[in-house]
């Protein structure tokens, strides 16, 4: 006599799932409860209630224009192609806060206008005008 092997169908498998869902809770709550909670501790930092100062100058560049149309930085002389490189730098050093721009009456009015767009180009710093008598 032969003996056949018993063919099984593909539904008759199953796979029960519970014992494993049950051990994976198990461990979850033995971790939750042994697992030590530390608060980290810190320095105390002891803040003043002072306002901090500023470690940047505060600056005010003057340009003067005399009659000859000869141009100023602070008493020296310098050209028109100059005047924002100036003002770059002197942004470099510290804070512009304003800009005093004073000119002779008999010096010409491009020259004026010449110096106002190269600052304007180079800082939103506010410009005074003003006049020079010398």
């Amino acid at each position: 006599m032969v003996k056949t092997a018993h063919q099984r169908t593909p539904s008759d498998v199953t796979v029960d799932m519970n014992p494993m869902l049950d051990i994976v809770f198990i461990l979850l709550i033995f971790f939750i409860v042994t697992a030590s909670f530390v608060r980290e501790s810190a320095l105390p930092l002891n803040r003043t209630e002072q306002a901090v100062t500023s470690v940047v100058p505060n600056l005010t560049p003057v340009f003067s224009i005399d009659a000859k149309n000869q141009i100023y930085l602070n008493n020296r002389q310098i050209d028109l192609d100059s005047v924002s490189i100036n003002i770059a730098r002197l942004g470099a050093e510290g804070d512009i806060t304003s800009i005093s721009l004073r000119a002779h009456p008999d010096s010409q009015h491009a020259t004026l206008v010449g110096v106002l767009d190269a600052i304007k180009a180079q800082t939103s710093a506010p410009v005074s005008l003003g006049e020079t008598l010398n």
